[in-house]
């Protein structure tokens, strides 16, 4: 049995409250799922004010979401807020599951590690050409390891408005 082990190495400095993130963009990303559905997430993208440190996304299943899950269409998320954010990688990818997700369980965080962070093309696939990029692996995290990451340590919990959107910090 074999094996195969990689490591993602990225610039995070241990105490992120002496480097300040703010958050850039928040909004409701559209992406079709692997059967050609039309899906959604919430993303939030975390700059740091530093240009050597590496930036955060957070994506967010929403409790609404008519197509496959976050993590089932990982990569095409990904690749499209990437391409269309034109962010720099590697970056920090967490996946976030609100409590309002989850049909009753608690909330989640996975920290998301991709083998290639470059962008490709594949061939059409339903009629359609999609944009991947490489194989992902998650490993879970705290809310305040989250919290760190995002130079949020003040706030905790999601609300609910009453639109059915969820709001986290």
């Amino acid at each position: 049995m074999s094996n195969s082990w990689w490591i993602l190495v990225l610039r995070v400095p241990l105490f992120r409250g002496n480097t300040p993130m703010h958050l850039a963009s928040d909004y409701i990303h559209p992406y079709k799922d692997a059967s050609g559905s039309l899906a959604r997430c919430r993303v939030r993208i975390y700059l740091p004010d530093y240009a050597r440190d590496t930036l955060v996304v957070i994506c967010s299943e929403l409790p609404n979401n008519p197509g496959d899950s976050i993590t089932n269409s990982v990569k095409v998320i990904a690749a499209g807020v990437i391409q269309n954010n034109k962010l720099p990688t590697p970056l920090i990818w967490i996946e976030h599951r609100p409590e309002e997700s989850t049909n009753g369980g608690e909330e989640t965080f996975d920290l998301v590690a991709f083998s290639s962070y470059e962008v490709k093309e594949r061939a059409p696939y339903l009629g359609e050409r999609r944009a991947w990029i490489g194989d992902a692996t998650w490993k879970l995290l705290d809310r305040a390891s989250v919290e760190v990451l995002v130079g949020r340590y003040e706030q905790t919990g999601s609300v609910k408005r009453e639109s059915g959107s969820v709001e986290w910090w």
